[in-house]
């Protein structure tokens, strides 16, 4: 079984790759980068649902191939996975059942909702951890202890390039301001809740003590947050990564290099992270 989902994925990846065309050796396709092309050859991948359950297990990564799957199937393998319910993170992130008559069942899209993330708009990520914070709460964490996990993203390149790295983080101090040197600026600040620039992952505060321990990470075309589905699927598979108790301490270098521009590099890292084997 292990070896046959592997071979699977292997085929439908290497569809997609015939899909969105050759790339060349600077990650060039068509005048965009050669990963983003890629990304976009997913839409092509239709998982299936003992496919999701060895997915689901390999975090954000992850996220990107989920595009082509409708939500039923989708949320089948979460079952299966033994998962968040994808419901429950509708419910947490929208305010409406995924069964709601306005939600349309293939692509996740919710009629009559103004679309929030994947804008550019500094009060997404606000609201995403407002959403996060009550899908762990609903799945029985204490309130005061979710404040302690903290959806983050390093917005250097959203702009200019189109791409995000997204990051969910333990906050040793919780939803408390922080003093630290600030990227942009190298400015020491006191950043709080309700500015963007807080919700970015940081190592160390200025006096040295620990702040984020990263849990799991991806890098990922910023647009794709405009997906309901892939939304709320992020929020799922961000909550099973709080969940595992894993740590990803080799975020810090991957941010180093996304900073120096190495965006499609990192992405193309990402993306191969994902090896779906299956069940036993």
């Amino acid at each position: 079984m292990r070896t046959m989902v592997a071979r699977t994925l292997s085929v439908a990846l290497a569809a997609a790759l015939l899909v969105t065309g050759c790339v060349g050796p600077n990650g060039q396709t068509g005048g965009q980068t050669g990963v983003q092309t890629f990304g976009r050859g997913l839409a092509y991948l239709v998982l299936s649902p003992f496919m999701i359950v060895g997915g689901i297990l390999q975090g954000l990564a992850f996220l990107p191939y989920t595009i082509g799957t409708g939500l039923a199937e989708l949320n089948k393998g979460l079952v299966q996975a033994q998962a968040v319910p994808l419901d429950d993170s509708y419910k947490a992130t929208f305010g409406v059942s995924m069964t709601d008559q306005r939600v349309n069942q293939q692509s996740g899209e919710i009629s009559g909702q103004e679309g929030l993330y994947g804008r550019y708009r500094p009060q997404a990520i606000m609201e995403a951890n407002r959403a996060f914070q009550r899908l762990l709460v609903s799945q029985g964490m204490p309130e005061d202890k979710s404040h302690n996990y903290v959806l983050a993203g390093n917005y250097n390149y959203a702009w200019s390039r189109g791409v995000i790295l997204l990051a969910v983080t333990y906050r040793q101090s919780g939803a408390q301001p922080i003093r630290v040197a600030s990227k942009e600026t190298g400015i020491v600040t006191t950043f709080r809740p309700d500015q963007r620039t807080w919700h970015e992952p940081y190592e160390r505060d200025v006096n040295g003590q620990v702040i984020d321990e990263v849990i799991d990470w991806t890098a990922m075309e910023y647009k794709l947050l405009r997906q309901d589905k892939i939304v709320a699927t992020m929020m799922v598979i961000a909550a099973e990564a709080v969940k595992s108790g894993k740590r990803s301490t080799d975020y810090w270098e991957a941010e180093r290099r996304w900073k120096a521009g190495e965006t499609a590099q990192l992405m193309r890292e990402s993306l191969a992270r994902v090896k779906i084997e299956g069940v036993n």
